[in-house]
């Protein structure tokens, strides 16, 4: 057996192990896209849920706005002046 017998053994042997771990790497690949797959299908009733409940809460607040805007705009004065407070409350306590 000379050096162009092993050098072509090793180039085969080198070829096969490289099929393998490309097909283990390929299987692993689909096994993966398929989890990916069936958590996205899992997940897309509870996406159009969470979907559907916001939408409902901002139809709510625009018609509880339009309702009693004097309200809707004191509300939201009040909110902000409260995280104005709290915002200066917290960066005092940290100077």
């Amino acid at each position: 057996m000379g050096h162009s017998d092993i050098y072509a053994t090793a180039t085969d042997a080198s070829r096969q192990g490289l099929q393998k771990v490309e097909d283990a790497a390929r299987r692993g690949l689909d096994q993966i896209a398929d989890r990916v797959d069936s958590v996205r299908s899992a997940a897309a009733p509870v996406i159009d849920r969470v979907r559907t409940q916001v939408a409902n809460a901002s139809d709510r607040t625009v018609g509880y706005v339009q309702d009693k805007p004097v309200r809707s705009a004191l509300v939201a004065v009040a909110a902000g002046a409260l995280v104005y407070a709290l915002v200066r409350a917290l960066s005092r306590d940290r100077y």
